[in-house]
């Protein structure tokens, strides 16, 4: 029972490292202020908070309380799609037209990608190394371990796969947000509607591994390799919209005017 309860431990322990390095790498690498890394953690928390507010009433309609969506799984995997994307991406969208500092300039943009994506994985770090910590201490682990040998019977390597879609996670939240706020600088739409369907389908694909069944029949790691692209793909996009950020305009020098006696 314990080895079980040790590698989420270490699981979760491994998804806050995640977290805080990719945080700290870009903070050392921009020297951003951790003020816009923190903006992006407050975007997230926002979103995610109106996203479960509204999941709370539609769950079960669409979804339904177990077995197949009540709605098909057409419509439940389109639906946790496009939760995502309506309040975690419209909210950073809305946010960055509020203050458009977010939005000023790219490192900036990194931050706030950064900070929404390492935050969330921080917060699921804590709650899967806190809670299997807690059962130990308590001596309550049974029901914990219980839901967990559902995974760990058929997944290799269980401890590194949090981790390893928290990584893939950080990166296509990255991704989204550079693109939302790429298009506010540019004040264009494209990038908004890609950034919106880019983290849509990531948590579409989670929908599909979860209401499919696939989460808790095959290997987790059958469901890391469909999100894989999507992680790798981030970065090179990110780069991208990186690269076609506006330049400020300069600022205009007045003339300077000697004084006459």
């Amino acid at each position: 029972m314990n080895t079980v309860l040790y590698q989420q431990i270490v699981s979760g322990s491994l998804m806050m490292i995640v977290a805080v390095a990719a945080a700290v790498w870009w903070k050392l690498r921009s020297r951003v202020p951790w003020r816009w890394f923190w903006a992006g953690a407050a975007i997230w928390a926002v979103g995610v908070a109106l996203k479960f507010a509204l999941a709370k009433e539609l769950n079960p309609i669409i979804i339904g309380t177990g077995g197949p969506p009540k709605a098909g799984l057409a419509a439940g995997v389109f639906y946790c799609g496009i939760m995502t994307g309506i309040f975690e991406i419209g909210i950073t969208l809305a946010a960055a037209l509020i203050w458009r500092r977010l939005a000023a300039e790219p490192n900036r943009a990194v931050a706030v990608g950064l900070g929404a994506g390492a935050f969330e994985a921080l917060l699921l770090g804590i709650a899967a190394a806190g809670g299997s910590v807690a059962a130990l201490a308590t001596g309550q682990g049974d029901k914990l371990v219980s839901a967990l040998a559902v995974y760990t019977s058929h997944t290799p390597l269980f401890w590194l796969a949090g981790p390893v879609e928290r990584a893939i996670a950080i990166a296509a939240h990255t991704a989204s947000r550079v693109l939302v706020l790429q298009a506010v600088a540019h004040r264009k739409w494209l990038g908004f509607w890609a950034g919106f369907a880019w983290l849509s389908l990531m948590d579409t694909l989670a929908g599909l591994a979860l209401l499919t069944g696939m989460t808790t029949s095959d290997s987790i790691w059958w469901s890391e390799s469909m999100f894989l692209p999507l992680g790798v793909l981030s970065i090179p996009l990110t780069r991208y919209a990186l690269s076609r950020w506006p330049k400020p305009e300069p600022v205009p020098v007045e003339p300077m005017v000697e004084e006459t006696v």
